[in-house]
């Protein structure tokens, strides 16, 4: 992948992140990124939002959470 398509993916990643977190000069994800702590971040996320999902809560799939687990996947994908 060229640099300026990583550049493209990460700003359509960022895109998708929540509004509450767009609120300063400096974004949270920008931070974890320029701290070499994305790969850890995105890992964690991901087993967070599948642990809230398991079979044994006896609540269906909350769809929003499916959305992260792919947000923080592409994230993944892309620094990895």
């Amino acid at each position: 992948m060229t640099e300026d398509a990583a550049k493209g993916l990460w700003k359509a990643i960022k895109a998708k992140g929540s509004a509450h977190y767009k609120t300063g000069g400096v974004e949270p994800i920008d931070l974890i990124k320029a701290g070499e702590m994305l790969q850890d971040k995105a890992v964690s996320d991901i087993i967070k939002y599948a642990y809230r999902n398991r079979r044994s809560t006896g609540k269906p799939v909350n769809p929003e959470d499916i959305e992260k687990i792919k947000h923080y996947a592409s994230m993944l994908e892309l620094f990895t």
